[in-house]
C-alpha cells in the first residue's frame, strides 16, 4: 500500500505537466495564427486540442464522453455526406480557439483567488445591512465576474453561506437568507457574459459576426445588465416582502485600499484590452487572450513583492509554475469540454440544411423583432435538455451566418444570442453557473432555477421581448 502512494503522486504530476505544456503550446499556437497570421500556428493549434483530450482522457466523466462521442459522430457524418474534410478542420479550428480562450482568460482567476483584496471585498459584499445587501451581491457579483468569471461564483456562495448560518439558528430562516442572496448573485453575475471582455460570448458572437459594432453591442449588454438587475431586485422585494429575514451585522466600514487595488486591476485589464484592440484591429476578445496571462503574472509579481521582498522574481516564477502545472487537468478539461462544444456546434451547423431553415424563413415571412424573441427561447430549451448554452449558441450562431440574408440586424442578433445564453443562467438547469452553485450548495439546480429564479427568468424574458420590439425599429434587418 505505502509503496504504490509515490507512484500515483508521480503520475499525476507528469499528467500534469504534461496538460500544462499542451495547454501553453494551444495558447501560443492559437495567438501567433489570431495575431500574426500564422498558418503553421494555426495547424499546431489543431493538433495541440488533440493532444490535450490524450492528456486528460483518464479525467473524462459521463458529460465529457459525451461530448467526445457526439464530436466524433457528426465528424464521420461529415465525412459520409460530401468526404468534408474542410468543414471538420474549420470546426476544430473553432474547438481549439475556444480552448485556448477559456484557459488564458480562466488564468486571471487564478491570481484573482490569491489576493486578499479580494477575499476582504467579497466578505464585505455578503455582509451589508438588508436593505444593501441584494444589490451588493448582485452588483459585487457582477463585477467580480469579469475578473474571476466563474471563480466570482466560487469565491462569494461560500461566505455567503457561512453568513446566513451564523445569522440565524433557525434552518427554514437561514435556507431563505441562502435563497435571496444566492439568486442575487446569480441574477447580477449572469448578466456580465452580456458585455464583459473576459466572457466567452464575446469569443463566440464577436468572431462569427464580424460585421457587428462592437461598441453598440456592448453598450447594450450593459444597459440591459442594468435594467435586468433591477427588475431582479423588484422580484426579490415582492416574494419576500412579508417574510422576516435574518440580518448579518456589518462590522466594518468598505475596505478602502482592496477597493482602490482590485479597481486598479479593472481599469488596467479593459485599459490593455482596448489599447491591444486599438492598435491590432483585432476583436475584444482576442485583445484579452493576449492580456489576459499578461496581467495575470504581473499581479502575481506584485503579490509577491509585498510578501516576499529580494526574492520577487524566483518566488514569481514558482508560483506562476505552480499555477500552470497544479491547475492543467481542471483547466485542460474546462477547455475541452468548451472545445468540444464548439466544434459540434460548428459541425452540426454544416449537417444541418441551411437552405431549408432560409426557404422557411422566407415563407414564413417572420417578422425581425419575432425572429429575435425566439432565440432565448431556443437557448433556454435547449439547456432543459442538457445540452449547453455555448453548443446552442454555437450551432445558431453557424447558421445563421450561412443564411443568404440575415433575417436581423446583426447587432440584434448578437444581442439576442447574449440575452438567451444570460437569462440560461437562471432559468436552465444544465448552465455552468447553476452546476457550480449546487455542487458548492448542495442544492439541486432544478430548486436553484426552476424554483427560486423562474419567475425571474420569465420576467426578464418579457422585458427583453419589449426591447427587441422597440430596437427593431431603430436597427432594421438587412435588405434582400
Amino acid at each position: 500500500m505505502t509503496s504504490a502512494m509515490p507512484k500515483i503522486d508521480g503520475d499525476t504530476i507528469e499528467k500534469s505537466a504534461s496538460a500544462a505544456i499542451v495547454l501553453a503550446l494551444l495558447s501560443l499556437s492559437t495567438l501567433a495564427h489570431q495575431f500574426l497570421g500564422s498558418s503553421t500556428g494555426l495547424v499546431i493549434a489543431r493538433f495541440a486540442f488533440l493532444a490535450l483530450c490524450f492528456c486528460i482522457v483518464s479525467r473524462f466523466k459521463l458529460r465529457e464522453w459525451v461530448l467526445t462521442l457526439l464530436a466524433l459522430a457528426l465528424a464521420a457524418g461529415l465525412v459520409l455526406q460530401n468526404h468534408d474534410m474542410p468543414a471538420i478542420l474549420l470546426a476544430l479550428d473553432r474547438a481549439a480557439f475556444f480552448g485556448a480562450f477559456i484557459y488564458l482568460v480562466t488564468l486571471l482567476k487564478e491570481a484573482a483567488q490569491r489576493s486578499a483584496s479580494v477575499l476582504e471585498l467579497g466578505l464585505y459584499t455578503t455582509r451589508q445591512p438588508r436593505g444593501r445587501r441584494y444589490y451588493g451581491l448582485a452588483v459585487g457579483g457582477h463585477l467580480m465576474g469579469v475578473l474571476l468569471n466563474f471563480g466570482a461564483v466560487s469565491l462569494l456562495t461560500p461566505l455567503i453561506q457561512r453568513g446566513a448560518r451564523k445569522a440565524s439558528d433557525d434552518p427554514q430562516a437561514v435556507r431563505r437568507a441562502e435563497q435571496q442572496q444566492i439568486s442575487a448573485l446569480l441574477r447580477g453575475f449572469s448578466w456580465m457574459i452580456m458585455w464583459s471582455p473576459t466572457a466567452l460570448t464575446q469569443a463566440v458572437l464577436f468572431t462569427t459576426f464580424p460585421a457587428i459594432d462592437q461598441s453598440t453591442t456592448i453598450v447594450l449588454g450593459i444597459s440591459a445588465a442594468i435594467v435586468m438587475i433591477l427588475i431582479g431586485r423588484f422580484e426579490d422585494r415582492l416574494r419576500w416582502r412579508n417574510v422576516q429575514l435574518p440580518s448579518v451585522p456589518q462590522t466594518q466600514g468598505l475596505p478602502v485600499q482592496s477597493a482602490l487595488r482590485f479597481g486598479v486591476i479593472c481599469a488596467l485589464l479593459i485599459g490593455l484590452t482596448f489599447c491591444v484592440f486599438l492598435i491590432t484591429g483585432v476583436s475584444a476578445a482576442i485583445a484579452l487572450m493576449l492580456v489576459a496571462p499578461v496581467l495575470m503574472v504581473g499581479w502575481i509579481f506584485a503579490q509577491q513583492f509585498k510578501a516576499r521582498g529580494n526574492s520577487v522574481v524566483t518566488s514569481t516564477v514558482t508560483t506562476v509554475w505552480s499555477i500552470l502545472s497544479r491547475s492543467s487537468i481542471n483547466m485542460g478539461r474546462s477547455a475541452f469540454m468548451l472545445g468540444a462544444a464548439g466544434f459540434i456546434g460548428e459541425a452540426a451547423a454544416k449537417l444541418a440544411p441551411v437552405d431549408l431553415v432560409a426557404h422557411s424563413l422566407e415563407r414564413v415571412n417572420m417578422p425581425d423583432w419575432l425572429f429575435l424573441m425566439a432565440l432565448p427561447v431556443l437557448i433556454s430549451l435547449g439547456g432543459q435538455i442538457a445540452l449547453s448554452p455555448i453548443l446552442i449558441v454555437v450551432f445558431l450562431s453557424a447558421i445563421i451566418n450561412a443564411l443568404p440574408v440575415l433575417p436581423a440586424d446583426p447587432n440584434l442578433i448578437v444581442f439576442a444570442l447574449g440575452a438567451g445564453w444570460a437569462m440560461s443562467m437562471t432559468a436552465s438547469p444544465n448552465a455552468s453557473a447553476t452546476l457550480l452553485v449546487s455542487s458548492v450548495t448542495n442544492i439541486p439546480p432544478t430548486t436553484l432555477t426552476w424554483r427560486w429564479n423562474g419567475v425571474y427568468a420569465l420576467m426578464c424574458y418579457a422585458v427583453f421581448s419589449v426591447m427587441f420590439i422597440i430596437l427593431t425599429g431603430w436597427f432594421p434587418a438587412p435588405i434582400g
